[in-house]
C-alpha cells in the first residue's frame, strides 16, 4: 500500500485513536528511555503529534489536544505519581505540538518547499527551533517551583531533548505528508537496497558508539554515504532508526555518556548536527535530480518539436556530421532517419554541388556565420536529383567565440521553380538573340543568302570590310575548319537556309580570316522568321573564344593528367582502355594491360620522406615514357600504382623484353638529396582478348597478376592465368584440404595408353597426376606452386612419390616398354625431387632407361644455367627426358640444342585445332620436322579424330595419345587392356 493510502486510512478513518496510538508509542519510548538514563530525555512525541494534528482542521484540534493530553498524563503515571509538575509537563508537550502543527500548516500550504534548499531550510528550522525553544522556556519557567536545577540547565536540557527528538521524526513525517506531490524524485534502488543501507548505517553507528572515539563522525559519514544512494524517504527512516538505536544503547548502558555536568549536552548536540547534514544533502540531491528530469523532459519536448517542424531542417556538428533532421527533411529527400544521422551533410550533394560547397560556400559560412538562399542539387533516396535552396546559420555562441560548433540549416525544394526558370530563360534567349548578338560578330543575310549586314567585330574577325561583303554570298568570305582535323566545315548560313533550323558550333570551329589568321569561334546561326512563319533571312552570331579554348584545353589536360608525373591519370587511362577494347573488338588484335606497383614504396616514404617518394614517382614516370613506344600508354592510377597499355604485342616474350628494359632502367639508383634510393617494381600483365575482352575484367586480372608477382617475392613480372584466379585457395591450408584424402591413392592418377603412330599398337602408358579427380575444389589449381607458397612442398612432393610408386608397383610386369612421368616445373629444379627419383628407381628395381620424365616447355623460361644443370643431373641417372607442350613458348633453338633431351610432346592446343585452323596444321608440321632435325622422338597429344591421327602419322610423329584411341583409365582397366609385354612411357603432367 502506498504512503498516500496509509495516510488516508489512518488519519481519516480512526483519527483520534490513531493519534493516541502513535503519540503513545513515541511518548512511551521517550519516557522509558529517560527512566533508564536520568537526564537523557529525547522527546519524539511532540513532533509526531504536531505532524498528525497539522493534517486536520482547526475546528477539531481541541478534541485531539484533550485526547493527547490525557494520553500523556497516563504515560507519566506509569513512572511517577500524579502531580502538578506531571500535568505541567504534559501541557508543555501539547503546547509544542500545537506550535508545530501551526507552522506545518503554513509550510505545507506552499507547494514544493523542498524544491528550494533555502525554503526547506527555513521550514526545517522554524518547525524544529521555534516549538522546541518556546516549549523549553515555558517548561523552565513553570518548573522553577518543582526543581532545584538552574533555569539555564532546565532550559538547555528541555530544548535539546525536544529538538533532537523533532529532527529524528520530522523528515519521515514531512515526506509522508508531501509524498502526494509529484516533485519527489523516485530512485532506482530497491526496498531491499534501502534496508541494506539502513542496516549498514546502524551497524556503523553501533560500532562507532561502542568502540570509536568521536563516534558521530563515523555515523555522520555513514549517513551521508547512504544518502547518496537512497530516496528521501529512506534517509528519513534511516535517521529515525539510528536516533532510537543511539538512545537505546545509552539507556541500556552499552554506551556510556562522557562524565561531567554537560554530558547530556555533549551527547545530544552532536546528534542534532549529525542528522541535520543528511537531511539537507537529501533535499539537495532531490532538487538536482528533479532539475535533471525536467531538463530531460524539456529536451524531449524540444526534440519532438524539432522533428515535426513544418520545414525541412537539419543540424550539423563541428565536423560537418548531421546529428538531427526533421521529418519534413526526411520526407523531402525520401531517406530513413537511420540512413541520414551520423553521415556528412555534403554526402547528399551531387559532386558539382559538393565542390561548390567546399570551395565557396563553407569558407563564406565560416567567415560570416550564415549563408542564405544557396542553390544546391541533392540526391533523392530513389536516385533522382532535386534542386534545393539552403539557408544556414551558425550557433550565436559559436559565432561569438569565433569557433564553429554547430549550425542549423533549412532547405527548400526549388526543383519546379528552377525548371520553370530554365524554360523561361530558353524562350527569352530565342526572343533576344538578335539584340544580344550586337556585341559579338554579326552577319545577316536575306532569304537568298546574300549579305545584308556585317558589324565591326565581324569585319575584324573575317578580315573583310562590310562594303566588300554586302550583296555577296556568305560562303565567299566565311571559311570554317574543324579544330581537331582541319577539315572544311559547311557554311552555317547555308545550312540554316536549307534546314530552316538553328545551327551552332560549340568551340569546335576555327574561323580562317582573309589574311589567314585563325580564330577559335563559338557560333550560333538562327533563321529570321516572321510571326506568320515566313523565312526572312539568317543571322549569324559568333564570338572569338581563342583564349577560352586554349584555357579549356589546358584545363582538360590537367583534368586528364597526373600533376606529379605528367602521365595520363586514371580517367584518361580508363578512357583509352575502353577505346582499345572497342577498337580491337572490331579488328581483332592483341594488346596487353599491365599493372605496375613500386615495391616497398611505403618504406621509401617512411625512410626518406614524401619528397623523396615524389621524386621516385616522377623518375619512374619519365622512364616509362622513355622506354614505351609512342603508341603505348603509361598512366599513373594513384599512389605508387601505374597502368601500361601495350599495343600490338604478339606474345609474352615481347612483353618480357619490355619488362627487362624497364626493370633495368628502374633498378638504377635514384639520387635524392645526396641519398641513393634503390627501387624495384612488380608488374602484373593480362592480354586482350586471351584473358578477357571487357575493360573491367582486364583491369581486375592485371591487378590479380600484379599481386601474384608480389606474393612471389616482388621485383618480377607475372602473367595472368587461371592459376592466378585459383590463388584464392592460398587462404586455405593445402595440408588441411588434403588431410581428408589419400594423396597417393590410385584414384588421384589418370593413366592413358601411349600409341605407336605406325601401327596404332600400345607403346606404353601416360600416368598423369590430377587430384581434382577426387577433390573437385582443386580443379585447375597448381598444387605444387601452391605447396611451395605454403611451405609444404616437401610434404606434397613426398606424398606424390608415394603415389607414383604405388602405381608403378601395380603396372604389368610385361607388356609395356616406356614409362614417362610428367613432372611440374617446381619439381625439375628441386633437390628433393632429384633425390626422390633416385631412391624410387632403386626401390622399384626399374631400369632407368625405361623411365621418361616429361616437363612443360615453360620450365625452360627460368634461365639457361639453372635449367641445364637440373636437367643434366636428372639425365645422369640414366632416365630419358621429354619436353611437353612443345611449341607454346618461344625458346631459343641454341638453348634447346644443348639440352640432353630425348623427345618432345607437341602442345595440345596445336593438335586439337589442326582441322579448324590451317596455320595450326602448318605449325605442327614445322615442329615435327624441327624435332626430327634435332633427332628427338616426337609425340602428339589430344588426338580425337581419324583425320588427326592419319595427318600426324604422315607428318612423322612417332607416338600418339588421345580420346580417339583410349580415354584415361585406372590401373585395373590398364591391366585388362595390356595382354602382351611392351614398354611403357610414364608422363606426369604439370597441374
Amino acid at each position: 500500500m502506498n504512503s498516500k493510502a496509509v495516510i488516508k486510512q489512518w488519519t481519516y478513518q480512526f483519527p483520534i485513536l490513531n493519534s493516541i496510538i502513535i503519540y503513545s508509542l513515541f511518548g512511551g519510548l521517550s519516557i522509558y528511555l529517560s527512566t533508564r538514563t536520568p537526564g537523557l530525555d529525547i522527546w519524539y512525541a511532540s513532533m509526531a503529534f504536531g505532524l498528525l494534528l497539522s493534517q486536520h482542521s482547526y475546528l477539531h484540534w481541541s478534541k485531539y489536544c484533550v485526547a493527547i493530553l490525557g494520553a500523556n498524563i497516563l504515560l507519566y503515571l506509569n513512572v511517577a505519581p500524579l502531580s502538578l509538575h506531571l500535568v505541567t509537563s504534559s501541557v508543555v508537550h501539547v503546547f509544542e505540538a500545537i506550535i508545530i502543527a501551526v507552522l506545518m500548516k503554513q509550510a505545507t500550504s506552499k507547494k514544493s518547499n523542498h524544491q528550494s534548499i533555502f525554503a526547506f531550510t527555513v521550514v526545517l528550522f522554524n518547525v524544529l527551533l521555534l516549538p522546541a525553544l518556546l516549549g523549553a522556556i515555558v517548561k523552565a519557567v513553570l518548573g522553577l517551583n518543582f526543581t532545584t536545577q538552574a533555569l539555564l540547565t532546565v532550559l538547555t536540557g528541555t530544548f535539546l531533548s525536544s529538538i533532537v527528538g523533532a529532527i529524528s521524526v520530522f523528515p519521515i513525517g514531512y515526506y509522508l505528508y508531501t509524498s502526494k506531490q509529484s516533485d519527489w524524485v523516485k530512485h532506482d534502488v530497491s526496498i531491499t537496497g534501502v534496508i541494506a543501507l539502513i542496516a549498514f548505517t546502524a551497524v556503523v553507528n553501533i560500532f562507532a558508539l561502542i568502540y570509536m572515539p568521536y563516534p558521530y563522525a563515523y555515523t555522520s559519514l555513514a549517513l551521508v554515504l547512504s544518502t547518496l544512494f537512497m530516496p528521501f524517504s529512506g534517509v528519513a527512516l534511516n535517521i529515525l532508526i539510528n536516533s532510537i538505536v543511539s538512545v537505546l544503547f545509552v539507556s541500556f548502558g552499552i554506551v556510556t555518556l562522557m562524565p561531567g555536568k554537560q554530558s547530556e549536552l555533549l551527547f545530544l548536540l552532536p546528534m542534532l548536527f549529525t542528522y541535520l547534514t543528511p537531511i539537507l544533502l537529501a533535499i539537495t540531491i532531490n532538487k538536482y535530480k528533479l532539475a535533471h528530469n525536467k531538463f530531460t523532459s524539456a529536451n524531449d519536448t524540444i526534440q519532438r518539436m524539432y522533428d515535426y517542424t513544418p520545414v525541412a531542417m537539419l543540424s550539423i556538428d563541428n565536423k560537418g556530421i548531421i546529428n538531427a533532421v526533421s521529418e519534413q527533411w526526411l520526407s523531402l529527400l525520401g531517406y530513413p532517419r537511420e540512413a541520414v544521422v551520423g553521415r556528412r551533410a555534403i554526402d547528399f550533394l551531387t559532386p558539382a554541388s559538393r565542390d561548390y560547397a567546399t570551395n565557396y560556400v563553407l569558407p563564406e559560412f565560416f567567415k560570416l556565420g550564415k549563408v542564405e538562399r544557396i542553390r544546391y542539387q541533392m540526391h533523392h533516396y530513389d536516385g533522382h536529383i532535386i534542386d534545393v535552396e539552403l539557408t544556414s546559420v551558425m550557433e550565436p555562441e559559436s559565432l561569438r567565440r569565433g569557433k564553429y560548433f554547430n549550425s542549423l540549416a533549412v532547405i527548400k525544394d526549388v526543383t519546379t521553380e528552377i525548371t520553370l526558370t530554365k524554360r523561361l530563360a530558353q524562350e527569352r534567349e530565342l526572343l533576344e538573340t538578335t539584340l544580344m548578338s550586337i556585341g559579338d560578330g554579326v552577319v545577316a543575310t536575306d532569304v537568298n543568302g546574300l549579305t545584308r549586314f556585317v558589324n565591326p567585330i565581324a569585319e575584324s574577325l573575317l578580315g573583310v570590310r562590310a562594303s566588300e561583303a554586302l550583296n555577296k554570298p556568305a560562303e565567299h568570305y566565311i571559311h570554317l575548319i574543324d579544330r581537331h582535323d582541319s577539315t572544311r566545315l559547311p557554311c552555317p548560313i547555308r545550312q540554316v537556309l536549307d534546314s530552316r533550323e538553328m545551327y551552332t558550333f560549340e568551340q569546335d570551329a576555327i574561323l580562317v580570316s582573309k589574311s589567314g589568321v585563325q580564330y577559335s569561334i563559338q557560333d550560333k546561326t538562327t533563321p529570321i522568321v516572321t510571326s506568320k512563319g515566313e523565312l526572312q533571312g539568317v543571322v549569324m552570331v559568333f564570338q572569338d573564344v581563342t583564349e577560352l579554348v586554349a584555357s579549356n584545353d589546358r584545363m582538360a589536360y590537367l583534368a586528364q593528367h597526373d600533376a606529379l608525373t605528367g602521365l595520363p591519370n586514371r580517367t584518361l587511362a580508363l578512357d583509352r582502355l575502353y577505346q582499345a577494347c572497342s577498337k580491337h573488338a572490331r579488328v581483332p588484335q592483341k594488346f596487353a594491360v599491365a599493372f605496375v606497383d613500386v615495391d616497398n614504396f611505403k618504406h621509401i616514404n617512411d625512410s626518406f620522406g614524401h619528397d623523396c617518394g615524389d621524386v621516385v614517382l616522377q623518375t619512374l614516370g619519365k622512364k616509362l615514357n622513355t622506354i614505351l613506344r609512342s603508341s603505348d600508354t603509361a598512366a599513373r592510377l594513384g599512389g605508387d600504382e601505374f597502368l601500361l597499355l601495350l599495343h600490338d604485342v604478339t606474345d609474352r616474350q615481347a612483353i618480357s623484353q619490355i619488362y627487362e628494359k624497364l626493370n633495368k632502367a628502374v633498378s638504377a639508383p635514384i639520387i635524392v638529396n645526396k641519398q641513393s634510393v634503390s627501387v624495384s617494381i612488380s608488374i602484373g600483365v593480362c592480354v586482350f582478348p586471351d584473358d578477357g575482352i571487357e575493360p573491367d575484367v582486364l583491369l581486375k586480372r592485371a591487378d590479380e597478376a600484379m599481386y601474384q608477382a608480389k606474393s612471389h617475392g616482388r621485383n618480377r613480372l607475372s602473367f595472368y592465368s587461371q592459376t592466378t584466379i585459383k590463388n584464392a585457395l592460398e587462404h586455405v591450408q593445402l595440408t588441411e584440404l588434403l588431410s581428408e584424402n589419400n594423396l597417393y591413392s590410385q584414384d588421384m592418377f589418370a593413366i592413358t595408353p601411349l600409341i605407336r603412330a605406325v601401327d596404332h599398337n600400345i607403346q606404353g602408358v601416360v600416368i598423369e597426376y590430377d587430384c581434382s579427380r577426387v577433390m573437385p575444389e582443386f580443379k585447375g589449381v597448381d598444387v605444387f606452386a601452391l605447396a611451395r607458397q605454403q611451405a609444404v612442398f616437401a610434404q606434397i612432393s613426398k606424398q606424390w612419390f608415394e603415389g607414383v610408386t604405388h602405381i608403378l608397383s601395380r603396372l604389368p610386369i610385361h607388356g609395356v616398354r616406356d614409362i614417362v612421368v610428367r613432372i611440374h616445373d617446381e619439381q625439375v629444379l628441386s633437390d628433393e625431387f632429384y633425390h626422390g627419383v633416385k631412391l624410387s628407381i632403386e626401390e622399384l628395381n626399374i631400369h632407368p632407361s625405361k623411365l621418361v620424365l616429361s616437363f612443360q616447355e615453360s620450365v625452360l623460361c627460368h634461365g639457361s644455367k639453372p635449367v641445364v644443370d637440373a636437367i643434366s643431373r636428372l639425365k645422369a641417372l640414366g632416365l630419358r627426358l621429354d619436353v611437353s607442350e612443345f611449341g607454346v613458348h618461344s625458346i631459343s633453338l641454341d638453348f634447346l640444342n644443348v639440352l640432353p633431351l630425348d623427345s618432345v610432346t607437341i602442345g595440345r592446343g596445336l593438335t586439337s585445332q589442326m582441322e579448324a585452323e590451317q596455320h595450326n596444321e602448318t605449325l605442327t608440321y614445322s615442329l615435327v620436322k624441327l624435332a626430327k632435325s634435332l633427332k628427338l622422338t616426337c609425340c602428339a597429344m589430344t588426338v580425337s579424330t581419324s583425320y588427326q591421327a592419319t595427318l600426324l602419322e604422315a607428318m612423322g610423329c612417332d607416338h600418339l595419345l588421345g580420346d580417339y584411341f583410349y580415354k584415361t583409365m585406372d590401373i585395373e582397366q590398364l591391366n585388362v587392356l595390356v595382354d602382351t609385354p611392351q614398354n611403357v612411357m610414364l608422363v606426369s603432367s604439370n597441374q
